[in-house]
């Protein structure tokens, strides 16, 4: 937790549920027509972009520095902020207030002023060449991004903040002592997807001087980090004789040994570097008057990445957000192809997992409906838009802001058109809420129930991201350089993402531990599972030894697959668990006894395969470690038979296709009091599937949601009948 900070309610998902719509992008007569379909969903809250680009009708000067910037619609009638947000007041509506300064939104140079991204190159962010690298390039092929803490930037975004903050200061909701609320913006994005426009890998940046020369940033990081150059060359293994000595990595090495933690380091220095960029936003937006609330919140999105927190990491950007006047909120942009894969839904899945075990609230700053392009190869109909939802929530996303809400330029099959005509999908917009908010007694206070842990082991994601070219493409795996003791990075980011799908192709739900979240309840936070799974690596952080030790002499049972971990962070020689490396046969599975506890050792991977190709052995493995540690799960899904279906086959004809792995996930929440249960049964296979569910605490019956039909249960069981990528949703009584 941030320190000193206030406690102040938390956040209503009811107010948050919302979507984007964007004035400067809509012809003015369209205004009131968009936002009438808005709130006839049921939703409240409106989310749009301010863009200092777009407002920016001339170039900057001593009287304008931001730019002269027009918010009345003077040189075009749909810049006229002023209206818009009288609209979203008269309408009843919340407003999140996104006022970047970059937004990306697939406008040309992201929504920044063509003279700031095409100006002074010692103020961009630098490659390991010393080179200004390519900013947001959609739209037009030129200019770089700005440095996030270089001051002539800093100075720059002040002058904006200058002109936008007193829209915000008279229009943010505030409530006094007797209850009354006024005004309606609840929310302030600072910036948006912060990550050097995604070129946040090891080598691509931020080389610039004013991070790296003698006393930058990269040296302050340092420094708060080790104190002293003792410290530092301790765990180095150098004898620099001050911090100011030691210059950034500029190469991915093919191997690292004792000079591991000096990789690290930097990885974590872009962590560091956007978090400070975040806290000076929102520091610039407070001495405007603007701060953190019981009824206003500051807040950030986090773009796809894998390994997934990094460098983007979810609890440091919560708590950058944050201030002692209270918390504010991160948010997760999730996109998915069309119908949404299996390797794509437990994506999604893992991300919200990472979030529940690590941030205060859960929710999605951008959910897709609708799609980057006009002329559309396929639809983004309304039953992806239906599935995708509820894979979401049951997976503990709290709330959703769809993006789009409306058709514009670069963004097509939206809910609504740029005219506002509804589209099937707009009725997904108003029986999410409906339903949660009207048949779901307190969706805030209901919580996903998990069986098992996963170990969210930072220090090892860190290792795949030194040799990762891309971190935002969320659709490689990384494996390669740097070797840790022979073992390619990114061989234990890829377990980890494979033992979601294992555990719960077991029929059960897993759960993450993120161990460096907060040292002082990572020992509560294991004991709740009698059953962990960590992937196995060579390099693990001695804290994470210290933490998996403890809780396997309480008691608890550790599997480790994988590389038996024999350094820690820096290089150094350690014994993981205080034993020494076992002894097996490759691909015989070992016990040994800690305290009450005990480690079971797979020495192979268990799961290196894609989506869908999971060995059969391995999943036969996991769930007989399931059964005999976790008896009586929350939920266990199994299919009826296994599922079939005929499909065409490459070069012709048609075949039958078997699967059998279990593709669905049921997935119980529960009130703190246990006085509500809901269910979310999800079948991720082509084909309609009948699923058996057995429920662990005494239920009588199930009540469909969509229908209000009745499901009756025997033994706490029942078989449901899903179709193909579809989700049920059920109170239990």
């Amino acid at each position: 937790m941030h320190k000193g900070l206030m406690k102040i309610a938390s956040p209503v998902s009811r107010d948050i549920f919302g979507g984007e719509v964007q004035y400067f992008r809509l012809e003015p007569r369209y205004w009131d027509t968009v936002l009438r379909r808005f709130k006839d969903t049921g939703l409240r809250g409106v989310t749009t972009y301010v863009q200092w680009g777009t407002h920016m009708v001339g170039e900057p000067d001593k009287k304008n520095p931001a730019g002269i910037l027009d918010f009345e619609g003077k040189t075009d009638p749909r810049l006229n902020l002023k209206k818009f947000l009288d609209l979203i007041e008269k309408h009843g509506l919340l407003l999140s207030f996104r006022c970047g300064p970059f937004c990306c939104n697939e406008m040309a140079y992201g929504g920044y002023p063509k003279s700031l991204v095409c100006g002074d190159p010692s103020m961009m962010v630098w490659d390991y060449q010393n080179r200004t690298t390519q900013g947001y390039w959609i739209g037009r092929k030129e200019g770089s991004q700005p440095s996030y803490l270089h001051p002539k930037y800093l100075r720059s975004v002040e002058h904006w903040f200058d002109a936008v903050d007193p829209f915000v200061v008279p229009r943010l909701r505030r409530v006094d002592r007797k209850g009354k609320e006024t005004g309606f913006i609840t929310m302030m994005n600072l910036d948006n997807e912060i990550s050097y426009i995604v070129k946040d890998s090891f080598l691509d940046c931020d080389y610039n001087p004013v991070n790296v020369e003698r006393g930058g940033f990269y040296h302050q990081f340092l420094t708060e980090k080790y104190g002293s150059a003792k410290a530092l060359n301790a765990a180095y293994g150098t004898k620099h004789g001050a911090i100011e000595d030691v210059a950034p990595p500029r190469e991915a090495p093919g191997v690292v040994g004792r000079n591991v933690a000096w990789y690290l380091d930097w990885v974590e220095f872009k962590q560091w570097a956007m978090c400070k960029y975040i806290v000076a936003l929102r520091q610039m937006h407070e001495a405007r008057g603007i701060h953190n609330s019981d009824a206003f919140r500051f807040m950030t999105n986090f773009n796809p990445h894998l390994p997934e927190g990094v460098p983007t990491r979810m609890p440091a950007f919560e708590e950058a957000v944050s201030s002692k006047s209270g918390k504010g909120l991160v948010g997760y942009d999730f996109y998915r192809g069309v119908f949404m894969s299996y390797s794509g839904y437990h994506s999604m899945a893992r991300v919200l997992k990472l979030m529940n075990a690590s941030v205060s609230y859960t929710w999605s700053a951008e959910f897709m409906s609708g799609t980057w392009m006009k002329v559309l190869n396929g639809r983004v109909s309304d039953d992806h838009m239906k599935f995708m939802a509820r894979c979401a929530l049951a997976q503990g996303c709290k709330s959703i802001s769809w993006f789009m809400f409306h058709d514009r330029d670069c963004w097509g099959d939206s809910p609504v058109s740029s005219h506002g005509h509804a589209r099937p999908s707009l009725d997904v917009l108003t029986q999410t809420p409906a339903m949660l908010f009207g048949k779901v007694r307190d969706w805030d206070a209901l919580v996903p129930q998990t069986d098992s842990g996963i170990v969210y082991e930072l220090t090892q994601h860190r290792h795949t991201a030194i040799g990762d070219p891309m971190p935002c493409n969320d659709n490689e795996n990384h494996v390669g350089k740097p070797t840790i003791d022979g073992t390619e990075a990114g061989k234990a980011s890829k377990e980890y993402y494979g033992l979601f799908r294992l555990v719960e192709q077991t029929g059960v739900q897993p759960g993450v531990i993120d161990i460096d979240h907060d040292p002082k309840t990572v020992a509560k936070r294991l004991s709740k599972y009698p059953i962990v799974f960590l992937p196995g690596s060579p390099i693990v952080a001695k804290e994470t030894s210290s933490a998996l030790k403890k809780y396997v002499a309480d008691g608890g049972t550790l599997v480790v697959s994988g590389p038996w971990p024999s350094v820690d962070q820096t290089g150094r020689a350690l014994t993981f668990l205080g034993l020494e490396s076992p002894t097996t046969t490759v691909g015989e599975p070992m016990t040994v006894g800690l305290g009450k506890g005990a480690v079971v050792w797979h020495r192979q991977w268990l799961v290196q395969e894609e989506a869908e190709l999971e060995s059969p052995e391995s999943v036969s493995f996991v769930r007989s470690l399931i059964a005999e540690h976790v008896p009586t799960p929350a939920v266990r899904l199994a299919a009826e038979t296994e599922v079939s279906y005929v499909d065409w086959i490459k070069g012709g004809g048609h075949a039958l296709c078997s699967q059998p792995r279990l593709l669905a996930s049921a997935i119980l929440h529960e009130s703190p009091k246990g006085d509500e249960r809901l269910l979310f049964v999800l079948n991720h296979y082509p084909e309609a599937a009948r699923l058996i569910v057995t429920l662990g605490k005494p239920a009588t019956k199930l009540i469909d949601l969509d229908t209000d039909e009745v499901i009756t249960l025997s033994d706490n069981a029942a078989v449901l009948d899903v179709d193909r990528k579809a989700a049920g949703v059920y109170r239990v009584q």
